[in-house]
């Protein structure tokens, strides 16, 4: 008992307080008491009963990196399937619809909807080379954000992640520039309905095989390297976490990044140890949370 005890002080007294203090651990609540931005909110798109707001006993906010050229990640980022050209490709055939990327820690981040024109905007950018403009390509568009809610619903005594946003993000380069900027937002809600309704159609068989049916025809994939016969919808790898990440924020009351908090750290001064110390910052907030859940089960 009091090993376990000090195992929560020290691993997740942290965490606990950001909890408690936290001005960005945020959801938006409808006319019914559910996240309407959630997969699992009254209109759910996952399997399972709906998490009233009232049952939840704790959230927080994790926002993370999802860098697709990562191996573990390549699986959503297969040869002419990758997912941001899945989604670019939805945009442009009126099947989804993006937002603008905001930082404001009290916005559900999908507030401002993004017309095709500025968001075709976004996805160009000049060539000095060819002397006009170009459209950025998905093959280059391999980082992601994505920001969720860490729940504890009392109702089933269980913690919940819950996906409420995903960004693509535009890396320092491929545009000129020397930073990485967004190119839109989307409602994770949406991405879920339209992955699995893209994947099954795909699947449809009928007299033209070129309309389903064959592996050649599958869309919206999460590719299986062990057994391509195999494959399985985006949504789902997603529902199943088979994704690597990497923590780049928590909410807390000053709502400020790891690098920005490394970045105060070490008062401006170049170190070569500013990179692997944001690194384990994230590694141990990563720890921490799986400590917490893991210690609500030890009295």
């Amino acid at each position: 008992m009091k090993t376990a005890i000090k195992n929560l002080s020290m691993g997740g007294l942290w965490l606990l307080l950001v909890g408690v203090s936290s001005v960005a651990a945020y959801a938006q609540i409808g006319e019914m008491g559910y996240n309407p931005n959630s997969v699992r909110g009254e209109q759910r798109v996952v399997y399972g009963q709906p998490i009233y707001e009232d049952d939840i006993m704790y959230r927080t906010t994790v926002w993370r990196k999802i860098n697709l050229q990562e191996k573990q990640n390549l699986p959503f980022f297969a040869m002419n399937n990758e997912i941001t050209r899945v989604i670019i490709d939805a945009v442009q055939a009126g099947e989804l619809k993006p937002y603008f990327y905001s930082i404001d820690p009290r916005s559900d981040g999908v507030s401002q909807e993004m017309d095709l024109e500025k968001f075709n905007d976004k996805f160009s950018y000049y060539n000095e080379d060819i002397g006009e403009n170009v459209a950025v390509r998905p093959r280059d568009l391999f980082m992601l954000e994505m920001k969720e809610d860490l729940l504890f619903d009392r109702r089933r005594s269980r913690m919940y992640w819950d996906i409420q946003t995903v960004t693509i993000i535009i890396p320092a380069g491929v545009t000129g520039q020397p930073f990485e900027t967004q190119l839109a937002s989307f409602k994770f809600k949406d991405l879920y309905a339209f992955f699995d309704k893209k994947y099954k159609e795909s699947l449809v068989k009928g007299d033209d095989k070129a309309k389903g049916g064959t592996i050649e025809a599958v869309r919206a994939f999460w590719y299986n390297p062990q057994n391509p016969k195999r494959h399985m919808s985006l949504a789902d790898a997603f529902e199943l976490r088979l994704f690597s990440s990497r923590i780049s924020k928590v909410s807390n009351p000053r709502d400020q990044s790891i690098v920005e908090i490394v970045n105060e750290e070490y008062a401006g001064s170049q170190n070569v140890d500013q990179a692997l110390k944001v690194l384990y910052m994230s590694q141990k907030i990563e720890y921490d949370l799986m400590e917490y859940e893991h210690n609500l089960w030890e009295f």
